[in-house]
């Protein structure tokens, strides 16, 4: 399973990289960089809830952990719309009425969309599909992630940010966590 993982993360990067190589080239237009002005890095920090409720709905309130709630991501924008993000985040699940810490490290690819919808610098939205893989204890499980979310900045380098992850488990299925989704909250700083 950890070949697998390793291979998706290859395969996420490499995506990312050459999706953003043929846009520019089909664009056959040089672009000119302003090194004042290109931030291509930000990082990401902040609290999480995890709704481990198994059930098919998001928000179960009465299912959500808040304990030890931090996730920290440091993304890479490229020249297009797209862009990779690495993440880990910390959480305490109860499960069978035990409380087991909780890890997870997860790659993802983003595009944002926002300027479809505003025409406004200091709203971002975006979606993507990932990889992860969490830990309870010393046991691990696979999933592949459906992103989305959105960042206002209300300066030129930090913002705040609003996200939330549906995590799907793959094969071997962990029965008492599988399915569950992680919102995340915090403040992001662009370099």
């Amino acid at each position: 399973m950890k070949s697998f993982l390793l291979f998706g993360i290859l395969f996420l990067t490499t995506s990312v990289i050459c999706a953003q190589e043929t846009f520019q080239r089909e664009k056959g237009v040089e672009i000119k960089k302003d090194t004042a002005k290109v931030n291509n890095y930000t990082i990401s920090v902040g609290l999480n809830i995890i709704d481990n409720g198994r059930s098919s709905s998001p928000f179960n309130a009465e299912t959500m952990a808040f304990k030890t709630p931090f996730f920290i991501g440091i993304e890479r924008r490229f020249e297009s719309k797209w862009s990779l993000v690495l993440a880990a985040s910390t959480n305490r699940l109860t499960i069978a009425s035990v409380e087991k810490f909780y890890i997870s490290i997860e790659a993802a690819g983003q595009f944002y969309f926002d300027d479809y919808i505003f025409k406004n610098e200091d709203i971002e939205m975006y979606a993507g599909l990932g990889l992860g893989r969490y830990f309870l204890e010393n046991n691990g499980s696979n999933t592949m992630n459906v992103i989305g979310g959105g960042r206002y900045w209300f300066s030129d380098h930090y913002g705040i940010s609003l996200q939330g992850c549906g995590k799907v488990g793959l094969t071997p299925i962990n029965e008492s966590v599988r399915n569950h989704y992680q919102y995340n909250l915090g403040l992001v700083w662009r370099i």
